[in-house]
């Protein structure tokens, strides 16, 4: 960073509300608006006027996400937005974080470990498919499915923004990963 940067993202970080919502998005890198409203306890219109100004300014940056925007901080890896923003919905991030502990993996066994109708598990599973972080494979009579993405990446990302999840399976896989 430039010192003239610096200078001029303390200047914008000056209002006690708009360093609340940066630090809110740093934080919780890839989460979307209605996230970051909760968090903040401020009005929607408050916070969309903030997140507008960071954005304008070169703060964060907005992805959209089908139907959703995703806010990220400027520093943030390009690479990563995806899988983060995946990681952020909570049935994705089970059946990623399921593939990460155990490969080749059948729907049925999605299923039984997501507690969700097959219909819902194969729609999550299609896109996941789609944006080329899993794949199916045909095994005898059976398809299974694996992680494209590397360990690694997965596990990094859960790692930094843990505490952003509340998900008491992150917190168990981190641990497995670190004793393993």
């Amino acid at each position: 960073m430039t010192s003239e940067f610096s200078l001029q993202k303390d200047k914008i970080l000056g209002l006690d509300t708009r360093k609340k919502i940066y630090n809110l998005v740093k934080e919780h890198a890839g989460c979307h608006f209605r996230d970051i409203e909760r968090k903040s306890n401020l009005p929607a219109s408050s916070v969309k006027y903030h997140l507008n100004y960071l954005t304008k300014h070169e703060l964060i940056q907005e992805e959209k996400d089908e139907n959703k925007i995703r806010y990220f901080p400027r520093e943030f890896n390009t690479d990563n937005k995806v899988l983060l923003s995946l990681l952020r919905q909570r049935s994705l991030r089970k059946i990623l974080i399921f593939l990460l502990t155990n490969k080749n993996c059948s729907h049925e066994e999605i299923v039984r470990f997501l507690k969700l109708s097959p219909s819902t598990v194969s729609w999550h599973l299609k896109k996941l498919v789609e944006k080329g972080f899993i794949k199916s494979n045909q095994i005898e009579k059976r398809i299974k499915y694996s992680l494209l993405v590397k360990n690694e990446e997965v596990i990094n990302l859960l790692m930094i923004y843990q505490d952003s999840f509340f998900d008491s399976l992150v917190n168990k896989t981190i641990e497995m990963w670190d004793v393993g």
